[in-house]
């Protein structure tokens, strides 16, 4: 990447944190997890931090990583798949139903991305697909989409036993994310009531990046989608050269508040900070030197309300370019 310009200066004493990267660890309390891991606004004097899009596989927090969180991700995937679970890679190489059609059956490369355990004993397993090659692995290209894949599934026995059935099986219902894997992962609560999914999800090429909000509702055993693609964040950092006549970088951070009008769905704020530079007008510019820019800031606060259907923009202006 060539930043010869001060704008990445300019942007990063600008900027504030990104939401949180955790994705929720394993609770048997919903409603308390998943309020404690919503992000909040930083204060406005907390050091500045330039956050990234999401990872090529999306990261784990600490609790994830524990030996019982493992062994009961293992416990879940092996309930959905079978002889399909691949314990040696941690994945399941499992026919799903065709993203297109739902109605053939297409081999897929399926790996745990994030579980919850339910008050009443039940869980919820999330899980990424990318295809398969005739060897059996993933054959993702930089531009392929992560598949959502959701189980819902019930203690199976004695609870001790660790045996688990699935209950619901809902296949490739969404495509996000880009290098095969769908994003990152956030437990949420949508509402009273109403847990959801928040998964941040993302592409980059050619110098530039763009990463988005995806929001579903994951009540009473289904999973509907409320909106896919709000604008988190973008930069074309990548090919910001000294004759790119403008050049910007900006981030959202993003949080719930309860609805304005009363909604059972809960509004979402996002707070956006960055600028962009644009080449002075009338300069010439040389071979390897740094044209004058004018600098802009694209500060903003964007308020999003469900409206029936889904999260719509009713407040403020979403200051992300899109690329």
């Amino acid at each position: 990447m060539n930043y010869r310009t001060p704008l990445v200066l300019l942007l990063v004493s600008a900027l504030l944190g990104a939401c949180s990267d955790k994705t929720a660890p394993a609770s048997t309390d919903l409603a308390a997890d998943v309020a404690a891991d919503v992000p909040t606004v930083a204060d406005e004097t907390a050091p500045a931090e330039h956050v990234p899009p999401p990872a090529a596989t999306a990261p784990r927090t600490e609790a994830m990583n524990t030996p019982q969180a493992r062994e009961l991700e293992a416990g879940l995937m092996r309930a959905v798949f079978g002889k399909d679970y691949r314990s040696d890679s941690d994945d399941a190489l499992a026919d799903l139903s065709d993203p297109d059609n739902h109605v053939d059956k297409l081999s897929y490369v399926v790996s745990a991305v994030s579980h919850k355990l339910l008050p009443d004993g039940r869980a919820i397993l999330v899980a990424n697909a990318e295809t398969a090659n005739t060897e059996g692995t993933a054959e993702s290209a930089h531009a392929s989409s992560g598949l959502l894949n959701v189980f819902f599934l019930a203690p199976k026995g004695q609870p001790e036993s660790g045996q688990w059935q699935v209950v619901k099986r809902l296949e490739n219902i969404a495509a996000l994310g880009s290098s095969g894997q769908l994003g990152e992962v956030h437990w949420v609560m949508l509402g009273a009531n109403k847990p959801g999914l928040a998964i941040r999800h993302g592409y980059t090429g050619q110098g530039y990046t763009i990463t988005q909000l995806a929001l579903f509702d994951i009540g009473d055993g289904k999973v509907t989608a409320l909106d896919g693609g709000i604008d988190l964040y973008s930069d074309n950092m990548g090919a910001c050269t000294p004759d790119m006549d403008e050049c910007w970088m900006v981030e959202g951070k993003w949080r719930f508040a309860p609805a304005r009008n009363g909604g059972a769905y809960d509004d979402l704020l996002i707070d956006f900070k960055g600028a962009s530079e644009k080449i002075k007008p009338g300069v010439t510019v040389k071979p390897d030197e740094d044209p004058p820019r004018i600098a802009t800031p694209l500060n903003g606060h964007a308020r999003y309300g469900f409206d029936g259907k889904g999260y719509k923009l009713v407040e403020g202006k979403n200051t992300v370019p899109g690329v």
